[in-house]
């Protein structure tokens, strides 16, 4: 009775996010806008699908199906899984609530982003001219003495099936240099886009060299890793900035498009990857990776916590688990221990499952809560500006940033997974308006603070 009660409410939680998402949101492309839209393709409709028709799909999924405890993880999934709708959205009306003047000038602004032009403001062409050649001298450094050129190479070489692939990707594929990978994941594809809509604004050839050198790096860095996503998501990024720079408009058909854009450009990569797959098994194997997969990997750690380990109650954040003095041992590592008995192995999954392993039920509340607000408030913080080539590069790493959310810990998508950059902005550009703000004020900062002393 539970399980099917249980069912019940995720259902009615899905449909409340889409309602949310169709009469409560802007239908633009925002943040928070992706966020809702993120969740619901991979955690809405096809998690019910993967639940009731597909599970399992791998040895581990039988498992934990013919455990005693199935019938408890269910219902602790599913309500999870409905807490994590609802508490999204409130995080979004929490910010909403709080900003009711952003609210109003961030949706005037979307509603007339198809009709404006790119918006000429001050870029800091100098600054991006910098970082662009910088950052592209610093990656083929680093792709030259770890040779990715030619570890690439050899991986189009290998010969045999799709195993003997994966044994070469695992002993070759990426670099072992933490702030080239944060780089090529992250920090790069913001910095081409934002320097690229300058380049092209104020039609500076050199900015424009210097964007291309640093696109030739990055597609390097994304290929060398010799997994399909990276190269397919920076490929959809580079799309969806395209998009933004004509319209803003968010309906069923434009995540349809997205949808398609996305298996057309995996199946050809399926195909050079995988010897001897047929274009017909490219969709199942697309499906499967895409939603199954996601959903296999968040149930292994609901499968995991409370029933063969314990809740960490924090032991799972770094930060907290060295002040308190406990030792650190990653959720990732422990679930795939509970379920493959080796070292060596990882298993990620979205952010409700690190929430769930240290706090239950008060952790995928809280990081949700965090979630929707966050995105909520880099919304609100940034396009009210309206089309200008920081917001849409900003939409772009956000883009990526939303992604890791679905495949990784909350904490980690902000540190290294994209979603930290556009809030880094935010308070960049927050200081900045203080600080012209005082000045326009008259007198400068020191001047008032001695003011404020005296």
């Amino acid at each position: 009775m539970m399980v099917l009660a249980s069912y019940v409410l995720v259902t009615l939680a899905i449909a409340y996010a889409v309602l949310y998402l169709l009469f409560r949101c802007e239908r633009f492309v925002s943040v928070s806008t992706m966020l809702i839209s993120f969740l619901l393709l991979i955690y809405g409709p096809a998690y019910l699908v993967y639940m009731v028709w597909h599970l399992p799909i791998s040895a581990v999924d039988k498992e934990i199906s013919q455990s005693a405890h199935f019938s408890d993880v269910t219902v602790a999934l599913n309500l999870a899984i409905a807490l994590m709708f609802i508490s999204v959205t409130a995080g979004i009306e929490l910010v909403n609530r709080l900003m009711p003047a952003a609210v109003l000038s961030t949706r005037d602004r979307l509603r007339n982003w198809s009709d404006k032009p790119l918006a000429s403001i001050p870029s800091g062409e100098v600054w991006l001219l910098g970082i662009g050649l910088l950052l592209s001298a610093f990656m083929f450094w680093i792709s030259y003495r770890e040779h990715h050129l030619q570890i690439l190479l050899g991986y189009l070489s290998v010969p045999g099936d799709e195993f003997a692939k994966i044994v070469y990707r695992q002993n070759h594929g990426g670099s072992h240099v933490y702030l080239y990978n944060l780089a090529a994941g992250t920090f790069a594809p913001m910095i081409i886009v934002w320097a690229g809509l300058v380049a092209w604004g104020r039609r500076s050839w050199m900015l424009a060299a210097v964007t291309a050198l640093l696109l030739a790096a990055t597609i390097l860095g994304k290929l060398e890793t010799l997994n399909k996503a990276p190269i397919v998501l920076f490929i959809l990024q580079l799309l969806l900035v395209g998009y933004l720079l004509f319209r803003n408009n968010l309906d069923w058909r434009v995540g349809l498009l997205g949808v398609g854009v996305a298996f057309l450009i995996f199946i050809p990569i399926f195909l050079i990857a995988i010897p001897g797959m047929r274009p017909s098994d490219a969709f199942e194997f697309f499906y499967y990776r895409a939603f199954d997969f996601s959903n296999a990997a968040l149930m292994e750690y609901f499968g995991a916590f409370p029933w063969r380990l314990d809740h960490m109650w924090g032991g799972n954040l770094r930060v907290l688990a060295a002040i308190v003095g406990w030792k650190w041992e990653p959720s990732y590592d422990l679930v795939a221990r509970v379920w493959r008995s080796v070292d060596g192995t990882h298993t990620t999954a979205m952010f409700i499952a690190d929430a769930w392993v240290d706090f239950s039920y008060f952790g995928v509340v809280i990081y949700s809560l965090v979630a929707g607000a966050l995105c909520r408030w880099i919304d609100l913080s940034l396009l009210r500006e309206g089309k200008t080539a920081m917001s849409v590069a900003v939409l772009a790493a956000s883009f990526i940033g939303i992604y890791n959310l679905m495949i990784s810990a909350l904490p980690t998508s902000i540190v290294t997974g994209g979603l930290g950059l556009p809030i880094a902005v935010v308070l960049i550009q927050h200081f900045e308006r203080r600080r012209w703000r005082t000045i326009v004020d008259g007198g400068s900062l020191e001047a008032i603070e001695s003011k404020e002393r005296s």
